[in-house]
């Protein structure tokens, strides 16, 4: 019988620091308070959402911290013109229906999300945020040395680790399109069972000591891993490696104010240079935002164009 598990979360070893940084900044207060409807507030309001687990390998409540970090970093820099409202989505299959109804003004959702939901809400993607030196990364399927798609289909216990949240879902994407055109089936299909992880190390660790048969991570996670354990490159391959795709976006919508978009742009550009910016990015494991260029999406939509035309194969 085949099954789809969650390892246990654990907490984070940033969230006492995390919390120290809120209470510093006296966010609570910046971010929370009058009503939208108060017409002795001046500042104007900017309604953002977060699709609630986008962040990968990152718990919500660090997330939403960590956006508000930034986004208040960004108002200070404004001279508190405007303050930003931020809602975490908690059902990415309503998520296009409340971001219309609500009338978000930006949205933060991974790359192949947005494709998902571009049909039914004219997001414009405007940011591209990163855990690396540049805009895109690949995914990368690892497994024990010398292994193949053909010798790992004949094991009888084919385990394989992902990541938790809506990266897992990329993850998952991605591999089923793999698996898809190669005739081998779904990953629910070819594996005889898919656990979820909250960190790289959980997925590639398994592997490693061969409990399990494989994982998908990020090249960028794996580089790191194999920098802090050597001993790694010994005995793990990358079997199968993605294009070069899109972590993160951060969309304007039809109702947000052009201008100040552009100014959340412009300071998301020089968040990188800013310690306290710096400071937020590195509580979600992000690198920095870069400006949205339209060939950057180019692999993540052949990817997804790839799954709909594998998918209506089979006739599903």
């Amino acid at each position: 019988m085949k099954r789809t598990l969650i390892a246990p979360c654990t907490p984070t070893h940033l969230f006492l620091s995390v919390l120290f940084i809120f209470t510093m900044y006296g966010l609570s207060d910046v971010m929370a308070a009058e009503s939208d409807d108060d017409p002795s507030n001046a500042q104007r309001v900017i309604r953002m959402a977060s699709i609630y687990d986008a962040m990968p390998g990152v718990n919500t409540e660090d997330a939403r911290m960590a956006l508000e970090m930034l986004m208040h970093n960004i108002m200070v820099r404004q001279g508190n013109r405007f303050r930003i409202r931020l809602d975490f989505l908690m059902e990415f299959d309503q998520a296009a229906e409340k971001i219309t109804t609500d009338r978000y003004d930006l949205v933060v959702l991974p790359g192949l999300d947005y494709l998902r939901i571009r049909p039914k809400v004219d997001l414009i993607p405007r940011l591209i945020l990163s855990r690396v030196d540049q805009p895109t990364e690949p995914l990368v399927l690892v497994t024990q040395r010398n292994e193949t798609l053909t010798s790992l289909a004949k094991k009888d216990l084919r385990i394989l680790m992902i990541d938790m949240g809506r990266f897992g879902e990329t993850a998952k994407l991605w591999l089923d399109t793999v698996l898809l055109e190669t005739g081998l089936g779904s990953s629910h299909q070819f594996f005889t069972e898919i656990r979820r992880t909250q960190k790289p190390s959980q997925s590639v660790l398994p592997v490693f000591f061969d409990q399990v048969a494989a994982c998908v991570v990020t090249e960028g996670a794996l580089k790191v891993i194999k920098e802090l354990n050597p001993q790694i490159e010994r005995r793990v391959q990358i079997l199968k490696r993605s294009g070069n795709l899109v972590t993160l976006l951060l969309c304007a919508t039809p109702w947000a104010d052009q201008k100040d978009v552009d100014i959340v742009v412009a300071e998301g550009i020089k968040a990188i240079y800013d310690p306290k910016s710096r400071q937020a990015l590195t509580i979600v494991q992000m690198n920095r935002f870069y400006l949205f260029q339209p060939e950057y999406m180019a692999a993540t939509r052949d990817l997804y164009e790839r799954y709909l035309r594998s998918i209506k194969k089979l006739g599903q």
